[in-house]
């Protein structure tokens, strides 16, 4: 059985065929795609379909795999201490020491030879993307020891993005995404009737490792005491992580600089009017005009909390069914989510609504690689506390923005 990283590299491969066959007809030709591209691309795209049906299988295995290994004791060393040993409490200690030993140093040798498939540059300490994908058992000594979510698991579940519906990618190279924006279908005449070119458009869109550097400012006192800190570094990191990505995601103003596009911006405006249950109508009209499919949609509201203490308000429209049902967190039946970076740098954001509604199933998170640890000794050397410069290598985009998206911002 093919690994998940073999099965991506042909994903991959297959998608670029889509955007050469793409190039061809709308960049060098200037025309629609043919009968016979449409039956390429129909079955490029059909390979895609079954590779992501084998990528995600063979993740789940590759997952079994270690954790069976790890219940059963059956593994090797390294696997072991990866899952139940490492620290970030350690690695952070190793860098401020420059004494880089035992697993902090194994770790690191690993990331350094996943580098060289992912093209990760490393200028401090290294942790590979297998450190984060697993549990680890933190507290004071191993006998009461408890096991915690994953980085990743932990990064995912701080995100809002996800909750709504996003699909959220760990451990990976560059991303293609196909998309069919337009098939052209039409009844052919049995004799005598006019030729008919089929018409269509196929595009991706690409997610590609965007540095989001982390600080994490902490005492001479805490590296060096053996009580753990390591629950909360995780959390703490993973939530700030989160936190920046998304804001990113769902900035109301420009994009921000040398992060990703914001999914929020480029949605087509639904209403510039305050948040009820009529202006909700109007932009869930925005988006069903441009033709989203609800089979397969994963449709929501994101919401700053302006808008969601308006909508909570709201009354009932012709009385019909109420905006907002408390009892499972919905707006005319769609699912609410809400948070302070929907529309952050907005005019006005913190006193009005600000609302993105639209398939979040179009929206793709991914995490790159692992970790560069790199300790700045300059920066607190006044206070004489250690100060660590943490990179992750994130990304994230939506399919289809304008269609797929309508945002409300009150004027």
């Amino acid at each position: 059985m093919k690994t998940s990283i073999v099965l991506k590299e042909e994903r991959s491969d297959i998608i670029s065929q889509l955007e050469s066959i793409k190039d061809v007809a709308t960049t060098e030709e200037n025309r629609d795609l043919t009968s016979e591209e449409n039956e390429q691309v129909d079955g490029l795209l059909t390979e895609v379909d079954n590779l992501d049906t084998k990528i995600e299988r063979a993740e789940k295995m590759e997952t079994i795999k270690r954790n069976a290994a790890v219940v059963s004791g059956v593994v090797s060393k390294k696997e072991s201490k990866e899952v139940g040993a490492y620290s970030f409490q350690d690695a952070m200690r190793a860098a401020y020491n420059g004494e880089v030993t035992g697993l902090v140093k194994e770790m690191d040798q690993e990331a350094r030879r996943e580098a060289r498939y992912t093209g990760q540059n490393f200028k401090g300490l290294a942790i590979p993307s297998s450190v984060l994908e697993s549990r680890a058992a933190v507290g004071t000594s191993a006998v009461n020891a408890t096991e915690t979510m994953s980085f990743t698991d932990q990064l995912e579940a701080n995100l809002v993005l996800a909750s709504a519906g996003a699909n959220y990618y760990s451990g990976v190279n560059n991303m293609k995404f196909p998309i069919i924006s337009s098939v052209n279908s039409y009844f052919q005449p049995e004799a005598g009737g006019a030729a008919v070119t089929a018409t269509g458009t196929a595009s991706s869109i690409t997610l590609s490792p965007k540095k989001l550097i982390s600080v994490v400012n902490v005492s001479n006192e805490a590296l060096t005491q053996n009580s753990s800190l390591e629950a909360a570094l995780r959390r703490n990191m993973a939530g700030s992580i989160a936190a920046t990505l998304e804001n990113a995601l769902l900035y109301g103003g420009t994009d921000v600089t040398d992060g990703p596009a914001s999914i929020f911006t480029d949605a087509s405006t639904g209403s510039t009017a305050a948040f009820t249950g009529a202006s909700a109508i109007d932009i869930e009209t925005t988006v069903l005009d441009a033709g989203v499919r609800l089979e397969g949609a994963r449709m929501a509201y994101l919401m700053n909390s302006v808008a969601y203490a308006a909508i909570k308000a709201s009354p009932q429209v012709s009385n019909v069914s109420p905006s907002y049902d408390n009892r499972d967190k919905t707006v005319n039946s769609y699912f609410s989510f809400q948070s302070s970076n929907v529309g952050a740098g907005g005019t006005a954001h913190a006193t009005n609504s600000f609302v993105l509604f639209g398939d979040f199933a179009k929206v793709h998170i991914a995490q790159f690689g692992g970790l560069d640890m790199l300790y700045d000794p300059y920066t607190n050397a006044d206070t004489g506390e250690p100060r660590m410069v943490v990179t992750s290598l994130v990304d994230g985009n939506a399919a289809q923005n304008a269609t797929a998206f309508a945002n409300l911002i009150e004027a």
